[in-house]
């Protein structure tokens, strides 16, 4: 397997929700998922997102990557996996993020 650079970028969609998604080094989205706030009833604040993005490069030779997140009381967490190991997790509390 060869070594590839991949870049996880994660960002807020107009207040509206997270849009993850993982882009290979011909910038090919890999895999991608979307948060919508509504879904769990969350809205902007009057800030609203104060660091509405977040990029992250990971360079590592897997042959299958896979994108999960999940949601507990204070944020989000962001799960990406490559041969279903752990190659990163970024976690977004709400109140850092700007929603409520």
């Amino acid at each position: 397997m060869p070594i590839e650079t991949y870049r996880l970028e994660i960002r807020d969609v107009d207040g509206l929700g997270i849009d993850v998604d993982v882009y290979n080094a011909d910038d090919v989205i890999e895999e991608s998922t979307h948060v919508a706030y509504d879904d769990y009833d969350l809205e902007p604040t009057e800030e609203g997102p104060t660091d509405s993005s977040y990029t992250e490069e990971i360079t590592t030779d897997v042959t299958t990557l896979d994108l999960q997140y999940e949601r507990d009381d204070g944020g989000f967490s962001f799960r990406l996996l490559g041969d279903r190991d752990e190659l990163t997790t970024v976690r977004l509390e709400d109140d850092e993020w700007g929603v409520s």
